[in-house]
């Protein structure tokens, strides 16, 4: 390109001279720009660690109102796939049952299978959670699944009829299954802070979440209406509040009108066990140079030189995963492929790679 200026000739030259001296500091800038790359390329190793809890308390919040029953039913038949993670994990787990019913119910734990706290000790457990979770179809249309979970977990309540549910060192997840949108009175912050306030005492970074089984937009799978109303028992409108407070909480969130539950059930379970199938990573990696180890200790407890995982697994087929991310969200993770094969417990993994 062609550049005429309307400057005199000794104008000109100095005109020339400051282009030129501006390019010089140009190619200066570039030259120190390669060397800042190259620095903020050296290696980054990353040390994460599959550490589940000894103990969690599990709440379950049902909506009670007429258009539940369907719902409850395929709900009742998850129990074994709820608390598998649980047993593979080696948890400690209490689980109960409210409702979203704020008129009558308020938060107490349901005993319709005779106990009001399910725990690996309890006599014929799936048949007593079968039971506890068909809490019925006449509870008020007015869902307060919130204000009923803060209610169950009050001082008031776990030392009166829900004694013996809530633990001091257990973390906390709640579930909340409704096809309505949720009216409790406060913000979903102060309940999220609320229910981080009763486990801070665990000192454990993932001390509470909350899933939900809700209306999804079947094609976004964000809130929205799903199922069909020309029958309103079979259709739900969506819970933007209990959408937040799962999102929020890095808990799972599953359509209410799917089919079946078993895999949701699962995912909440898997959640619920703190059992990790993803571990995050601090920067973007370049993938020809991103690695895996995983060392696993022995009787001892100590760890040796661990095994190098490529993403396809191990020679027998152990610990696949692949690499995801979301440069919207700058979100980078390994994620483990199979929930039945992931990192054993006390496991540590060895993240090494190259930035991006």
């Amino acid at each position: 390109m062609r550049v005429f200026s309307p400057l005199g000739e000794p104008q000109r030259q100095q005109g020339v001279l400051r282009h030129s001296l501006g390019l010089l500091l140009v190619i200066v800038s570039l030259v120190g720009a390669c060397s800042e790359t190259e620095i903020r390329r050296l290696r980054i190793t990353e040390v994460h660690f599959q550490l589940p809890p000894a103990e969690v308390d599990v709440l379950l919040v049902i909506d009670d109102s007429c258009s539940m029953e369907a719902e409850q039913q395929e709900l009742s038949q998850g129990f074994d796939r709820f608390v598998e993670f649980f047993e593979l994990a080696g948890v400690d787990y209490h689980i109960g049952v409210t409702t979203t019913d704020m008129t009558s119910v308020r938060g107490a734990l349901v005993a319709y299978g005779g106990f009001p706290v399910i725990t690996p000790d309890t006599p014929n457990a799936a048949q007593v959670f079968r039971q506890n979770v068909k809490v019925g179809t006449t509870g008020s249309g007015l869902e307060r699944g919130l204000d009923a979970a803060s209610r169950a977990l009050s001082e008031e309540m776990t030392l009166g009829h829900n004694a013996g549910f809530l633990r001091e060192e257990a973390v906390l997840s709640v579930l909340f299954v409704s096809d309505e949108e949720d009216i409790s009175h406060r913000g979903v912050n102060e309940y999220i802070a609320e229910f981080l306030e009763l486990k801070a005492s665990t000192g454990r970074r993932d001390m509470f979440n909350a899933s939900a089984l809700i209306g999804l937009d079947p094609e976004t799978g964000g809130p929205g209406s799903c199922g069909d109303f020309s029958y309103p028992e079979e259709g739900a409108t969506t819970s933007v509040r209990l959408y937040e407070v799962a999102r929020r909480s890095q808990g799972d969130i599953a359509s209410i009108c799917q089919e079946s539950y078993a895999d949701t059930i699962g995912n909440v379970g898997l959640k619920a066990s703190r059992l990790l199938d993803s571990f995050p990573l601090e920067r973007r990696p370049d993938l020809e140079t991103l690695t895996l180890q995983i060392l696993v200790p022995d009787e001892m407890g100590l760890y040796g030189e661990g095994i190098v995982v490529p993403p396809e697994g191990t020679e027998e087929g152990e610990w696949a995963w692949e690499y995801i991310e979301d440069l919207d969200a700058s979100a980078f993770e390994i994620r483990f492929t199979d929930l039945y094969s992931l990192p054993p417990i006390d496991s540590q993994l060895i993240v090494d790679y190259e930035l991006w």
